[in-house]
């Protein structure tokens, strides 16, 4: 049996606040750690991010407000 990953599915797990999987403070904090390791190995600060598999691009706005100079582009199909 196949399990329908639809937009109820979708609503329960990403938008209903009991059961939703991440958290906005949570994603800052994974934001702030990509960042900080990206720019220790590149040894500069991060300036663009290409973000594949985007979604709805909810890594935009708190990329932005860390660091509002950077250039974002998120592709999803």
């Amino acid at each position: 049996m196949t399990k329908p990953y639809d937009q109820a599915y979708f609503d329960h797990w990403y938008r209903t606040p009991g059961h939703r999987v991440g958290m906005k403070s949570l994603l800052e904090r994974k934001v702030r750690l990509a960042l900080a390791v990206a720019e220790y190995h590149l040894g500069h600060r991060v300036r663009s991010v290409l973000d594949v598999g985007c979604g709805e691009g909810v890594w935009r706005a708190a990329l932005l407000a860390e660091r509002p100079q950077i250039h974002y582009l998120g592709v999803d199909a």
